[in-house]
């Protein structure tokens, strides 16, 4: 029977959990080869990724990814993280600012599978509708 990525990253989670550096070093490291032993290298990527999930639940931690047309200064990145903190309830929230000069204005908020979608193209197709449908 072969351990999928969650089964490994839930078992590294446990494992780790209240260690010091050392053991989660060791943790890390023993993980690494039962990976090479298995032949179950290349599940690594999906196993970290699932660890960060789970980490970030188990703590409350959001990330955030803001997309928008320039780089967020530090007032609006405070004011995006409030609301991401009050929003989903969160302890702490990590945002990544993804610039992408194809957007007018305005921004886009995505954490985990949810949009957030406050463009100013979005705004106006919104407003578009509205007005067809009067």
């Amino acid at each position: 029977m072969k351990i999928t990525a969650n089964q490994y990253a839930e078992s590294l989670y446990e494992a780790i959990a209240e260690k010091s550096q050392k053991e989660i070093d060791e943790a890390v490291l023993n993980l690494t080869k039962i990976l090479q032993k298995n032949r179950q290298i290349k599940l690594a990527p999906k196993i970290y990724r699932k660890f960060g999930e789970i980490w970030n639940q188990e703590r409350g931690i959001i990330e955030a990814e803001i997309t928008s047309r320039e780089e967020l200064h530090t007032e609006l990145r405070n004011k995006v993280s409030k609301y991401v903190k009050e929003k989903y309830l969160a302890k702490e929230v990590v945002l990544h600012n993804i610039v992408d000069e194809k957007i007018q204005g305005g921004i886009i908020i995505r954490v985990g599978d949810e949009i957030l979608n406050g463009s100013v193209k979005k705004q106006l197709a919104v407003l578009k509708n509205i007005l067809i449908n009067q």
